[in-house]
């Protein structure tokens, strides 16, 4: 073989570097499609998991004589007796869609005591056989008797707001007075009625699109009426 035949065996220094520039650009076009796809995927399945929780509540009231939705003592976390009365903890697949495949994601705002209103409060949404044991799930429940509170006095929802109820299958029973008169209680048909939602922390980024305390994203929320939708804004201003 000649030398000039030998010299064009493989690549030159500047082919090289030639490849590599076009592989890091063609990431750097790419990489940002599929983080959207990736979340987008995580939305889809937060969706399917309130769905499927929302079917078990459905059946829940429809086997009760009342028509009464489980009501808990606050509307987060522990909520054991929501699971016992759900038999979640005899079915996995309905455990499994307690947990929104970014609860990782919101556990580092959940145990942050800085995060929100009351300082010192933590909390814990991820999947692990603690939490599952003491009830703590990641997703917000609206059948509630109270607020959540800390030693403080303080509330975790602005009690302005979210103010306590027992949701029924087909109506709402209120359980409590208005704040005030600028803050009337929410008068929506039960298509716009909050049963159970996405978990989400007041000034934290949110994995579905929360940013700066907006809800660009979306929160999945399911409705008294048994669908699923996005509802966008800030979570007070969605919330009936």
């Amino acid at each position: 073989m000649r030398e000039s035949e030998r010299s064009r065996i493989g690549f030159t220094l500047i082919e090289l570097l030639v490849v590599i520039a076009i592989i890091s650009l063609l990431m750097a076009i790419l990489m940002p499609v599929l983080q959207v796809a990736r979340f987008r995927a995580y939305e889809t399945t937060c969706a399917s998991n309130l769905r499927q929780v929302n079917f078990a509540l459905i059946m829940y009231a429809q086997d009760d004589d009342q028509g009464c939705y489980p009501l808990e003592p606050t509307e987060h976390n522990p909520h054991q007796g929501l699971l016992d009365k759900l038999h979640a903890y005899q079915n996995d697949l309905l455990m499994n869609a307690f947990y929104c495949p970014q609860a990782g994601y919101m556990e580092a705002f959940a145990q942050n005591p800085d995060s929100y209103v009351p300082t010192g409060g933590v909390d814990s949404v991820i999947d692990t056989p603690e939490n599952r044991q003491i009830g703590n799930i990641t997703y917000v429940y609206w059948s509630f008797s109270a607020n959540k509170t800390e030693a403080s006095g303080l509330t975790w929802r602005d009690p302005k707001f979210f103010y306590p109820r027992q949701l029924l299958i087909d109506d709402i029973q209120w359980l409590a007075e208005p704040y005030d008169d600028q803050h009337p209680l929410p008068q929506k048909p039960l298509s716009e009625r909050w049963v159970i939602s996405d978990f989400w922390r007041k000034k934290a980024p949110f994995p579905h699109g929360r940013k700066g305390g907006r809800q660009e994203g979306g929160v999945n929320v399911t409705l008294l009426d048994g669908h699923v939708e996005r509802a966008f804004k800030r979570p007070r201003d969605n919330w009936r």
